[in-house]
């Protein structure tokens, strides 16, 4: 479905502008969620609608909504909350002199909105909470990370996934930016780092390892397919946790899975064609990939 500021003014309790970002407070059914979006400067005239300025592609969209769970999972972000919600009106504004209109601003708004939208349902004109997820959001909230070192590892794994198959385009490097911190490094920072080592890995606390798995699979696969050397770089991680084939095929399901269930929600349908034509090119078996979607349905029935 198409998501407008109106439709979602009702759950707007808080908007705050600190630099190029927006900070949002929703609360849906009596639970708040927060997000952030970057604002994007319209240098075009004319009366466009502020739709079709966040009318990006479903690969984006879907890119945000692995990037909320992946917030989720690590607190907020990789150090934290990076940034307070409370401030001066003159810090909300910005500090470097940019001003924003009205229509930017209610853009980025919508894609903040949008980055919460995956643990929400829409029903009979309402956005109420979601009730049933699927396996991967459940390990991810059964086992968040809490620990510094394992996100370190996480973020310096998302970043050699994403340079594995030789080359990082713009999109992975603006999604990247928004939750690598200094206390993580920057994306260049990480890009120069030496590769990781097993002892490395070895080190990562036992409650963390699946997720930190699941979660570099899943944003391998959120690029629209499996380049051979990402699933080269999956089996090396695989074989420096000691996961065994079952163990590897297990968690690289429910990253294929969760993929084609985001997928799915951004577009708001997908033909049975569509969701084979997707599987083949993330390497998963059609026959799970529409079982995928069956669950889907049925858990949104």
């Amino acid at each position: 479905m198409e998501i407008t500021y109106e439709s979602i003014k009702p759950y707007i309790i808080e908007e705050n502008v600190e630099g190029s970002k927006i900070y949002c407070k929703f609360e849906v059914e009596t639970q708040v969620f927060e997000a952030a979006a970057s604002i994007k400067s319209d240098t075009k005239k004319g009366s466009a609608k502020v739709t079709n300025m966040v009318r990006n592609t479903a690969l984006g969209r879907m890119r945000s909504m692995v990037l909320r769970v992946l917030r989720k999972a690590v607190g907020g972000g990789f150090a934290g909350t990076a940034v307070s919600m409370a401030g001066s009106e003159a810090m909300r504004q910005g500090t470097d002199g940019i001003k924003y209109n009205k229509k930017e601003k209610e853009a980025a708004v919508i894609k903040a909105f949008e980055s919460v939208s995956l643990e929400l349902a829409y029903e009979n004109g309402k956005w109420r909470l979601a009730t049933e997820f699927s396996e991967f959001e459940k390990l991810i909230k059964r086992n968040p990370f809490n620990k510094a070192y394992d996100k370190k590892i996480l973020a310096r794994m998302l970043v050699e996934m994403a340079r594995a198959d030789g080359k990082i385009e713009a999109e992975e490097k603006a999604f990247f930016d928004d939750f690598l911190t200094e206390e993580t490094g920057s994306m260049g920072e990480l890009m120069r780092a030496p590769a990781i080592s097993i002892v490395e890995v070895e080190e990562i606390s036992e409650e963390a390892r699946e997720n930190v798995f699941m979660i570099v699979a899943a944003v391998a696969l959120t690029d629209n397919e499996f380049a051979d050397e990402e699933k080269l770089k999956l089996d090396e991680y695989s074989q420096m946790f000691d996961f065994t084939e079952k163990k590897h095929e297990e968690l690289l399901r429910f990253a294929q899975d969760y993929t084609i269930e985001m997928l799915i929600k951004s577009k708001g349908q997908m033909s049975r064609d569509e969701v084979y034509t997707f599987a083949d090119q993330i390497g998963m078996d059609r026959g799970e990939a529409e079982r995928t979607q069956i669950r889907l349905e049925k858990r949104l029935a």
